[in-house]
């Protein structure tokens, strides 16, 4: 099976990658690399932005899987502008040529963000969407502009994933359970920002593993479905990092701060272990114990493990 993955050179593309590629499948990956190239090299690799592509780039292609644009608030937030074109106007684009190439599935990767914030309410794939933010606004609005494109011959699912964690060769520690892990061997302590706000936590093996999921499913799904293990609150995950921590030997404390935010949401991964076949099998322990196990002699202050530090750079050069 020949799929695309566009923008697929980021934290998730390059787990993904060369999880496909070692199980069969023919990858090429579009990216302008603006956190460098940890592919696998048996991945094809072009180096373009993906609103130049034409409808004979995605020609010939089984499947395509959207991982590009602004990865999170912060980026979004920074540049308003950069977000709706990459995170709406760039994702809708290739869908459309998708379709007009003949491409039979489209895999776009949406966030469970466009719940916004929710009263403690479990939410499903049909409950009330109220994004709060430009990034989530975005995702939302893409989710639909795409979904809606769909017909007999065109059957695109959108992933919602819940927060992301773990050890990728592209490595990111500004996402919470990554962000926790460093601060705790970086600072001896797990600094926890409103500790009752919950989220949906997610491993990225088991991101990786829906991902294939969507792209092999039958057409005759095509579908929205949330993406994540269990919902956690701040706090509790914090705890749950310790316990990781702990575990390898490793003793840290827990320091508690309050600081404003409208994010809260749990989300039910109820239809996409009934439709996609998903098993979530890994728990926010075994994300710290992945980074654990990659982690030596890494320079933590780095900045490309921060999409915001690089993104602002490549903002600034181009102004």
């Amino acid at each position: 099976m020949k799929v695309l993955l566009a923008g697929g050179a980021g934290y998730i593309g390059t787990l993904l990658s060369e999880h496909l590629s070692n199980n069969g499948f023919d990858v090429t990956v579009v990216d302008l690399f603006w956190f460098g190239d940890y592919l696998c090299p048996s991945v094809k690799k072009v180096k373009a932005n993906i609103l130049d592509l034409q409808i004979s780039d995605v020609k010939g292609f089984d499947s395509v899987v959207f991982l590009g644009g602004l990865s999170n608030d912060p980026m979004a937030n920074f540049s308003p502008k950069a977000n709706f074109i990459e995170n709406a106007a760039t994702p809708s684009y290739l869908a459309y040529i998708c379709k007009e190439a003949g491409v039979k599935r489209v895999v776009y990767a949406s966030s469970c963000s466009v719940y916004g914030f929710t009263d403690n309410q479990i939410m499903t794939e049909t409950s009330p969407v109220s994004p709060q933010y430009p990034y989530g606004i975005c995702k939302l609005q893409t989710e639909y502009s795409i979904m809606k494109m769909k017909d007999n011959n065109f059957r695109p699912i959108s992933l919602r994933k819940g927060t992301v964690g773990g050890w990728s060769p592209r490595m990111r520690f500004d996402l919470v359970v990554n962000t926790m892990t460093k601060f705790a061997l970086t600072q001896g302590k797990i600094v926890v920002h409103n500790p009752s706000l919950w989220r949906p936590l997610v491993d990225i093996r088991d991101v990786v593993q829906a991902y294939e999921k969507s792209i092999t499913a039958d057409l005759e799904i095509s579908e929205v479905f949330n993406i994540c293990s269990k919902n956690y609150t701040i706090g509790s995950l914090a705890e749950e990092v310790r316990m990781a921590l702990h575990q390898r030997g490793i003793e840290v404390a827990i320091d508690t701060r309050d600081t404003p935010d409208v994010r809260n949401y749990l989300a039910s991964n109820e239809k996409a272990i009934k439709y996609l076949k998903f098993k979530p099998r890994y728990e926010p322990r075994d994300s710290v114990s992945s980074i654990l196990n990659n982690v030596q002699n890494i320079n933590f202050d780095n900045k490309k493990y921060y999409n915001i530090r690089v993104f602002k750079e490549v903002m600034n050069e181009a102004r």
